[in-house]
C-alpha cells in the first residue's frame, strides 16, 4: 500500500497543520524544520524536544516519515551545518532527509556553473558519506539549477554517485522553475527517487500560481500510476494546499488526500 503523506509546508501555521492533516485522513506526515514553519531548529533540539514532538504528532495518530533540513553547501559552514542536522534526524528516528541542491544563476557562464556543480557534489558526497553512518538516504529538492528538469537530475545523480543520495521529485517544480515536463524519462529517473513532493501547477514557467493537486498541469491522473507501475515506493507527500485560514487549508487538505488515495489505491 502507498505510503501518503502531509508535508507541514501546507500550513505555517504547526498547530492548524496538525489538526488539519488528522482530520484530512493523513496518517503520515513529513516535517520541515524551517522559519516560518517550525521555528525550532533541528540541531538545537534536544532528545527530549524531539520526543516531546513526536508525541505531540502521535496524540492525532500521525507518524513522521521525513524531514526538510535546507543548508547551502556552497556557504562556509554549510556542510557541517548539514551533518549536524542529518544527526538531528537521526535523533528523530528518521531514515529520510529532504534537503536542496545547489542555486545556479540563470545567466552563469559554463565556467561558473561548473565550479558551482564541483563545489555541491563534493559536499553532497561527503553529507552523503554521514548520511550512510546514520542509516539516512538524503533527497535532494527538485528546485530548479542542478535539480531543475529530469535530464539536470540525471546528470546530477551520475556524478554524486552515491547510494546515500537521491532526488525529492517535485514535478510542479520542473514546471514553475524551468518549463520542463514532468513526465518525461520518468522510467530513468524512477530509481533515483526516494521522495515526492506534490502541488499542482498553472500558467508557465515562474507564473506562481499552485492549485489543489489534480486541478493544474502536471497531469497527476497519468504521472501517479506510472509512478507507482515504474516502482516507486517511497512516501507520496502533498506539499501545498490551497487556502488561508487554517479551516481552508484542511478543507484542501482533505480534498488532497481523497484524491491521493483514489489514484495510488
Amino acid at each position: 500500500m502507498a505510503i501518503i503523506a502531509a508535508y507541514s509546508f501546507c500550513n505555517r501555521n504547526f498547530s492548524g497543520f496538525i489538526a488539519g492533516a488528522a482530520s484530512a485522513g493523513f496518517e503520515n506526515v513529513a516535517i520541515a524544520f524551517y522559519p516560518n514553519y517550525y521555528d525550532e531548529l533541528i540541531e538545537n533540539m534536544t532528545d527530549e524536544d524531539l520526543r516531546s514532538l513526536r508525541e505531540r504528532l502521535s496524540i492525532v495518530g500521525l507518524t513522521p516519515v521525513a524531514a526538510y533540513v535546507r543548508s547551502d553547501l556552497l556557504a562556509e559552514n554549510g556542510l557541517d551545518l548539514l551533518m549536524r542536522r542529518l544527526d538531528g534526524v537521526k535523533r528523530f528516528g528518521l531514515t529520510l532527509a529532504d534537503t536542496g541542491a545547489a542555486v545556479l544563476d540563470p545567466d552563469a557562464s559554463a565556467a561558473e556553473r561548473e565550479r558551482v556543480t564541483d563545489q555541491f557534489v563534493e559536499g553532497i558526497r561527503v553529507a552523503g558519506d554521514h548520511a550512510g553512518q546514520l542509516g539516512i538516504t538524503i533527497a535532494l529538492e527538485s528546485h530548479g539549477g542542478l535539480t531543475g528538469s529530469a535530464d539536470a537530475c540525471l546528470a546530477l545523480m551520475e556524478r554524486v554517485d552515491h547510494e546515500h543520495v537521491r532526488i525529492a521529485f517535485d514535478p510542479a517544480n520542473f514546471l514553475f522553475y524551468e518549463g520542463a515536463d514532468p513526465h518525461e524519462r520518468l522510467d530513468e529517473l524512477v530509481p533515483f527517487i526516494a521522495h515526492t513532493h506534490y502541488k499542482d501547477h498553472l500558467g508557465g514557467k515562474n507564473n506562481p500560481e499552485f492549485p489543489l493537486i489534480g486541478e493544474g498541469e502536471v497531469g497527476y491522473d497519468r504521472l501517479l500510476p506510472r509512478l507507482m507501475a515504474l516502482g516507486y515506493d517511497g512516501p507520496h507527500t502533498l506539499e501545498r494546499a490551497p487556502g488561508r485560514m487554517d479551516d481552508e487549508i484542511a478543507l484542501s487538505m482533505h480534498r488532497a488526500h481523497e484524491y491521493l488515495i483514489r489514484m495510488l489505491n
